[in-house]
């Protein structure tokens, strides 16, 4: 039976953590918009209001697009709508589906392969190459191997730096401020000291970073982006003057390298945002993962866009690091947070926020409660979270909240039934907030069917 199916009252199954009614209890001479400021004072609210560029980022990018682009800003903003919408379509791929694409649209060689044999034909399509004979299987193999080895979900170079630089430097920034932001909230002891960013594009994870915690904490920012291109730009607005050619950066240690590191120096914090969708295939995803993996010794951080290809690649890297075996419970659905941001001003104006979808993963090395600080009350082992947008309005809240066992329910919270500090941070949470309640029943009697909701449910407001 599907979560969505059947529907918990959440006025029975969970009561206001102590932290959050003493919050809230301060505040009952104040207004609404009082109480949800002090609630964002919780650890549990993670939201952020919409996020705007650092004003030295935002400079920097308006200045090196109008000093090195040919195109006018109107145009730029045009072409990088379709780079944005074209990013967000793409799909992720296996190893056999890249073959067929590239074997199909560039009609590769492989090997002496007879056309008429339809069985090595769908066994070269297939990614089968055990299916032939021993004599062709090398060939097969070195096929497929020039076939991965020439994929590129897209080429940034030259134009494509610019349109990307104007379709993705806010959305990139702002994603990755409010992941790192939760760390810093729940983890207030964690201060990293330095950074390996593998994919690092136009560098927004150092900015990000550089945003969430004290600039100068982080001595080292180890930055690998294969584009040379890409890199030169991300020089660029990295520089402390953008009118002399001075190497000087705004943020210390800052180094750009194109391939991995072969040492195995570790870091704290390490980070992949919007890279792993564009390794070709699973095999090669996975072996990044555990590199990266294998270098933090703090936080690991995946970032993708929260389409059902990002989604996927976060599942699949959590599925591959995470040492338990429960099955996340919206596998065959899509888990995504919203994230506001403010577009840089090229030519648009930044009074109306965007919003960007993102699904992420925050691995820590080790129990990551050791980051609290004693003031912080400890929270029990896990804690539900909210991984829905929440529908509000004349009838009660209704959440989709995720277990620490892995699955997910369709929680209902009535007005009048649920505990007052409770229900204000349920009416005022987003996806991606955690549900700061304590379990206070567990049976049946708190779940009805769904298409019986109106019959048994509790709708008293």
């Amino acid at each position: 039976m599907s979560f969505s199916s059947r529907v918990v009252n959440g006025a029975l199954r969970y009561r206001a953590a102590k932290a959050l009614e003493s919050l809230v209890n301060e505040s009952n001479a104040q207004t609404a918009s009082s109480v949800a400021s002090r609630l964002r004072q919780n650890p549990c609210y993670l939201s952020l209001p919409a996020i705007a560029l650092p004003a030295q980022l935002d400079l920097a990018a308006i200045t090196y697009l109008r000093e090195n682009s040919l195109s006018s800003p109107k145009a730029i903003e045009d072409r990088s709508e379709l780079l944005y919408n074209f990013l967000w379509s793409r799909p992720l791929l296996s190893e056999s589906q890249i073959i067929r694409h590239q074997i199909e649209s560039k009609n590769l060689s492989i090997g002496e392969i007879s056309d008429s044999d339809t069985n090595v034909a769908t066994a070269v399509l297939s990614h089968h190459p055990d299916d032939l004979t021993r004599s062709r299987r090398s060939s097969v193999r070195k096929s497929h191997e020039i076939a991965l080895e020439e994929w590129t979900s897209l080429t940034y170079s030259g134009h494509n730096c610019e349109l990307y630089l104007a379709a993705r430097l806010a959305p990139n920034f702002a994603s990755a401020c409010r992941v790192f932001y939760e760390i810093r909230k729940r983890c207030p002891k964690f201060i990293p000291r330095n950074l390996f960013d593998f994919g690092s594009g136009l560098g927004t994870i150092t900015w990000a970073t550089n945003t969430v915690w004290p600039v100068g904490c982080i001595k080292e920012h180890y930055m690998v982006e294969p584009s040379a291109d890409m890199t030169t730009l991300s020089e660029f607005m990295f520089r402390k003057s953008l009118v002399t050619k001075s190497p000087e950066t705004v943020f210390p240690g800052v180094y750009h390298r194109r391939f991995m590191p072969a040492n195995k120096q570790t870091y704290d914090l390490v980070v992949s945002a919007y890279t792993l969708i564009e390794l070709p295939g699973r095999r090669e995803r996975l072996r990044i993962v555990s590199s990266l993996w294998d270098r933090a010794a703090g936080f690991l951080v995946l970032v993708e866009q929260g389409t059902k290809a990002g989604f996927a690649a976060i599942l699949e890297a959590r599925d591959w690091l995470c040492p338990h075996k429960l099955n996340c419970g919206k596998k065959d659905s899509l888990c995504n947070i919203a994230v506001q941001y403010y577009h840089f001003g090229l030519t648009r104006e930044k009074s109306v926020p965007l919003t960007e979808k993102i699904s992420y993963l925050i691995v820590s090395r080790g129990d990551w409660r050791r980051y609290q600080t004693p003031v912080v009350e400890v929270d029990p082992p896990y804690l539900p979270r909210l991984v829905s947008y929440g529908i509000s309005g004349s009838r009660p809240i209704l959440h989709d909240v995720c277990l620490p066992n892995g699955s997910v329910e369709r929680t209902v919270f009535p007005k009048t039934s649920t505990d007052k500090p409770l229900y204000y941070f349920v009416r005022h949470a987003k996806a991606g907030d955690i549900l700061p309640g304590d379990e206070a029943s567990a049976t049946n009697e708190t779940t009805y069917l769904l298409n019986d909701a109106e019959n048994n449910a509790p709708m008293d407001d």
